[in-house]
């Protein structure tokens, strides 16, 4: 859908907001690689990486907030 928004459709925008149940990988992944913005909530349950690989991926409810 978002890539058809920006391929075809031409909508212009700069940020992407959803709900947890889309808060994928593969998703967000898509997102960065077309240079757009993207918030969304994270279940506790989730595991992350924030660090960009320096460290294991880890519950998300461990991250620190800045």
């Amino acid at each position: 859908m978002i890539l058809n928004g920006i391929k075809n459709k031409k909508i212009p925008f700069k940020t992407v907001l959803m709900d947890s149940w889309y808060a994928t990988q593969r998703l967000m992944a898509s997102i960065e690689d077309v240079g757009k913005i993207y918030y969304c909530p994270l279940k506790s349950n989730r595991l992350v990486d924030d660090t960009g690989r320096d460290r294991k991926i880890q519950k998300s409810s461990r991250l620190k907030l800045e």
